[in-house]
């Protein structure tokens, strides 16, 4: 069993998802689906406890307000490269800075149901 120790609070870790895993699988599948010329180099899961600690709230809170408590949380998945991978580990994925010229470059998003 790895242990992937918390990082610093207001800093930010890149843990790689290795392909046997179940989230990798399951993504790999997904983006076959969307196109098959699609070419995986790696797939990393961005860790930073106080974004994470804000979505638990923030989950928590749009949860009230929806029936059942179910908010229908999806996951999002996005692939960019280069320096544009910084500032969605430190900050946070943002859509309003997506465009095809855009900070964080040419993204996919896929969309799976969270278990």
């Amino acid at each position: 069993m790895d242990y992937i120790p918390r990082p610093h609070l207001k800093h930010a870790v890149l843990v790689p998802l290795p392909s046997s895993s179940t989230l990798y699988k399951a993504l790999l599948q997904k983006m076959q689906t969307i196109g098959s010329s699609m070419k995986i180099i790696s797939i990393e899961e961005i860790k930073n406890p106080l974004l994470e600690d804000t979505y638990e709230s923030m989950k928590k809170v749009i949860a009230r307000e929806c029936p059942n408590h179910n908010p229908n949380e999806q996951k999002l998945f996005h692939g960019t490269k280069g320096d544009a991978i910084k500032g969605i580990v430190d900050d946070g994925y943002d859509d309003r800075f997506f465009s095809r010229t855009g900070a964080w470059g040419k993204c996919i998003l896929a969309r799976l149901p969270y278990p």
